[in-house]
């Protein structure tokens, strides 16, 4: 009886567990809306993509996914220990088109001259060295490629919890790096996307 007691609380927990995180990633898509914003952006089955900041790669197995087969996505964080969830996730559901790259805090050492966009969400305004960063990712896009950068507007959101960056102060630090700004799309509901091309 207690074995079973034992076994009967373990699977609650398991499935609340589950339905917490699938709530999450819900709420998460619904603010971020992934398939728009890779329609977007152009994301496009083929592409090699460096995905920076990609933490436990919420966006990293959308990209994958929409890359296929014949693309790539290089998973870049200066923190092992999330990347190491990536690498278990992917080999757990057999996927082979996703590469982890453990960055350093001014260069995320993505291979030169392959990538078709360097891609991230909700991560440049915790970068140490952000122009110093930007200039050392220039050198690992096509002369064609594209740099997205997806953050959180504290105007939209109505706050500037963790320390948020305002879209100001976004454009004048990115232009000192000297990518040249494509365009701005507003469509989210909380977050804007910023598309550069290299000068």
């Amino acid at each position: 009886m207690k074995i079973f007691r034992s076994l009967f609380l373990y699977g609650l927990c398991v499935l609340i567990l589950v339905s917490c995180t699938g709530l999450a990633q819900s709420s998460r898509d619904a603010r971020v809306q992934p398939e728009k914003l890779m329609d977007t952006i152009g994301v496009k089955p083929g592409m090699v993509i460096g995905e920076a900041g990609a933490g436990e790669g919420y966006f990293t197995f959308k990209l994958s996914r929409r890359v296929g087969e014949t693309g790539r996505v290089y998973a870049n964080d200066i923190v092992e220990r999330v990347l190491k969830v990536i690498e278990n996730r992917s080999e757990r559901e057999s996927i082979f088109n996703i590469t982890t790259i453990l960055g350093e805090v001014e260069d995320p050492l993505f291979p030169k001259s392959v990538l078709d966009m360097v891609f991230m969400i909700a991560a440049f305004h915790d970068f140490e060295r952000k122009v110093e960063w930007l200039k050392n990712v220039q050198p690992c896009l096509k002369p064609s490629g594209t740099l997205v950068i997806v953050e959180m507007d504290p105007d939209k959101a109505g706050h500037s919890r963790g320390h948020l960056m305002t879209k100001d102060e976004i454009l004048e630090t990115v232009k000192k790096s000297g990518f040249k700004l494509d365009r701005i799309e507003t469509f989210l509901p909380t977050h804007n996307i910023y598309i550069y091309k290299l000068d």
